[in-house]
C-alpha cells in the first residue's frame, strides 16, 4: 500500500522557482501525485511546468539529506539484472542466432573478440534495423576506441553492469553512484566503481572520454550544476550521453499522474528533448543528436496501467486490466516514436565537449 502519511514539513523543501533556469513563472502540470512504482514514499506532489524553459519540477520536493528514505524498496537493492555480451551456454538456437549476429557486429566495429560470435553474423545485421537501434541502444551508441585506451565513466552506475559491457567493448570503466549497497554489490564483482554525489564527483578535471547517464539527471536536485561538472569532466572532444523519460511522450498524454516515467518523488526534473538540448547548447556542448526512439512502449503503458489499476507495476504475472486494445496502443506508440523520436517513452541524446 502507498503510505497515507505527508512527508514531514521539516525534511521538504521549497523552490517557488524554476531549478533549471530560475524562472518563476510557472503552472500546475500535474497535481497528486504519489509513489505508484515501489510503493515506499509517503505524500502528495504538484508537477510545475516552468513557462521559461519548459521543464517540469516538483515543488516542493523531498530535501537531499532526506531523499534518501524514498529509495528503501528501489532496485539497485535488489539482485542485479546484468545483460551479458557473453552468455553462458548452452543457448537455445533461436538466442544462439541472435547473439551471434550481434556478437559478430560488435566484433567487427570494435575490434573485439566476443564468443558466440557467428562467422560473417556482421553482414546480416543491418536486415534486422529495429533489433540494430536496441543494440546501439543497449551499448549506450559507444564509438569504437580504435584500439586507444579510452576512459568511460557512468555517472549513477548502480551495481555497474553497464561497466562490465564497456570494457569488454575495449574501454577503460570507472562508475560513480550513491546507493552503498550497489557500490559493495560492484566492487565485490571487480569493478571500479567510486561511492559520491552528482554534483560533486572529485574526478579530476578532463579525464573522461565518454559519460553516460543513464536514467539519473531526473533524479538529482542539481541537474544543471550536474551537467558542468560532468562537461568539465570531459577531455576535449569527449561525448555526453544521456536517457531519461520523456515530457513529450504519448505515454503521459494517455496515462496522466498514472505514467511511470513521472515517479515521484524521486523524479525532481523532466525534460522535453527540445529543453535538454537548450540547456545542454548553453553549457557549451555541440553536435547534439536525439537518436532514433527504440521499441519501448510497452514496459511504459503495462507498468503505468498497474499504477493507474492501483497494482504494484513489479509484482508478477499478467498485468491488470491488459487487453488487446493494449497492444495496438503499444504498437501505434512506437510506430510514431520511430516516426518522431520527440514523442518516445524515454529521449536519449549525445552531447559533444568541442576538440
Amino acid at each position: 500500500m502507498i503510505p497515507d502519511d505527508s512527508w514531514p514539513e521539516n525534511e521538504l523543501e521549497a523552490l517557488g522557482a524554476c531549478p533549471v533556469c530560475r524562472s518563476v513563472e510557472r503552472a500546475v502540470m500535474l497535481d497528486g501525485l504519489h509513489d505508484m512504482a515501489f510503493q515506499v514514499a509517503p505524500g502528495r506532489w504538484t508537477l510545475w511546468r516552468c513557462g521559461g524553459c519548459g521543464a517540469a519540477y516538483l515543488d516542493p520536493r523531498p530535501a537531499a539529506a532526506y531523499i534518501v528514505k524514498a529509495y528503501a524498496r528501489y532496485y539497485t537493492h535488489g539482485e542485479s539484472e546484468a545483460f551479458r555480451l557473453d552468455p553462458p551456454g548452452p543457448l537455445d538456437l533461436r538466442t544462439r542466432f541472435i547473439t551471434g549476429i550481434r556478437n559478430s557486429w560488435l566484433n567487427r566495429r570494435y575490434g573485439v573478440r566476443l564468443p558466440w560470435a557467428l562467422p560473417l553474423g556482421w553482414l546480416l545485421a543491418g536486415l534486422f534495423p529495429d533489433r540494430q537501434r536496441r543494440v546501439e541502444q543497449l551499448i549506450r551508441h559507444l564509438p569504437p576506441t580504435k584500439g586507444e585506451r579510452r576512459v568511460l565513466l557512468d555517472a549513477g552506475c548502480g551495481s555497474g553492469d553497464f561497466l562490465r559491457m564497456a570494457e569488454q567493448l575495449g574501454y577503460r570503466a570507472l562508475g560513480l553512484d550513491f546507493d552503498g549497497e550497489a557500490v559493495a554489490r560492484g566492487r565485490a564483482a571487480g569493478l571500479d566503481i567510486r561511492q559520491g554525489a552528482l554534483p560533486g564527483t572529485g574526478l579530476a578535471p578532463e579525464s573522461v572520454d565518454y559519460i553516460t547517464v543513464r536514467h539519473v539527471l531526473e533524479h538529482l536536485h542539481d541537474p544543471v550544476g550536474t551537467l558542468a561538472e560532468l562537461y568539465g569532466l570531459l577531455k576535449p572532444g569527449g561525448c555526453l550521453w544521456i536517457t531519461q523519460p520523456n515530457l513529450s511522450a504519448l505515454g503521459l498524454k494517455e496515462f496522466g499522474i498514472a505514467w511511470r516515467g513521472l515517479e515521484p518523488p524521486r523524479h525532481l526534473t523532466l525534460f522535453e528533448p527540445a529543453g535538454l538540448m537548450t540547456l545542454l547548447t548553453g553549457l557549451g556542448f555541440e553536435r547534439l543528436l536525439l537518436h532514433d526512439a527504440v521499441p519501448q512502449a510497452e514496459f511504459y503503458y503495462r507498468q503505468s496501467l498497474a499504477q493507474r489499476m492501483g497494482a504494484d507495476p513489479y509484482q508478477p504475472g499478467p498485468t491488470p486490466g491488459w487487453a488487446a486494445e493494449w497492444d495496438a496502443k503499444v504498437t501505434a506508440a512506437d510506430q510514431a516514436a520511430a516516426q518522431d523520436s520527440r514523442l518516445s517513452e524515454a529521449l536519449t541524446i549525445t552531447a559533444w565537449k568541442p576538440a
